[in-house]
């Protein structure tokens, strides 16, 4: 029996009972750098040392590139994942200091802004009035709803510039390492296709795993990755090969 609704999902008794805040997993905002990064790096990779190998040295030499393009990579990685969300936290506080000064200098036309938005979504006489007074009441809430609500902006789910420079640079290197790895005990010629089936396995991985905090499909999500990863790195091979001549 259907025991409540949440998010216009109707529960039953086992659903009601199971429900739990617990159930999301934090972490969450790291995502997309640890996704990126690691397809990132393996793709790169994959493309440097099949161009190397195409050149027809020995597996030493292959290595050696590939370890120099995981060192390169990572850094640079890890450094433009830094400075792309610091400037994005920078950008945030730039507006929330210009919407600071407005609620000082301008409060009767950003108290219309708020009654705006609000009725635009459907509240109206004296409950829309009680909301305006409750959220102009408090500078910081009042602030902190117009950043969100009129600008759609928020740092709700912007990791730290550390963070996200540590986790983009450690995902890239890790990536970048898997389609070098054949290459330390192999030959040029089965290191290649080692170095293919890796890159691919690992690809699936990657989309597998982010499953843990995304709830979908592991399978579906892990080809999706395999596929789109594969292509990029099938198309960086062929023009390595094509420029190679």
């Amino acid at each position: 029996m259907a025991k409540w609704s949440w998010r216009g999902r109707v529960l039953n008794d086992a659903g009601a009972a199971s429900h739990t805040e617990a159930a999301h997993i934090p972490g969450g905002s790291i995502v997309r750098e640890l996704v990126f990064g690691a397809n990132d790096g393996l793709v790169a990779a994959f493309a440097v040392a099949s161009g190397v190998n195409g050149a027809g040295v020995k597996s030493s030499v292959i290595l050696v590139a590939g370890l120099a393009e995981l060192i390169g990579g990572t850094i640079s990685m890890a450094l433009g994942a830094y400075l792309s969300t610091k400037s994005q936290i920078e950008y945030y506080r730039g507006e929330m200091s210009r919407e600071g000064y407005e609620v000082d200098k301008f409060p009767e036309v950003e108290r219309d802004e708020i009654r705006e938005i609000y009725e635009a979504k459907g509240f109206h006489g004296e409950m829309l009035e009680k909301i305006i007074s409750h959220i102009t009441s408090d500078k910081k809430r009042w602030i902190d709803i117009m950043m969100r609500e009129e600008l759609g902006l928020s740092l709700d789910t912007v990791t730290s510039p550390r963070k996200s420079g540590i986790a983009t640079g450690g995902a890239y290197a890790f990536g970048a390492l898997m389609p070098i790895l054949p290459y330390t005990f192999m030959q040029p010629l089965p290191g290649l296709s080692a170095s293919a089936i890796l890159t691919l396995i690992v690809l699936f991985g990657v989309g597998a795993a982010k499953t843990v905090v995304t709830g979908k499909n592991f399978l579906r999500s892990g080809f999706e990755s395999m596929a789109i990863g594969g292509l990029a790195a099938a198309a960086t091979f062929l023009a390595g090969r094509l420029f190679a001549g």
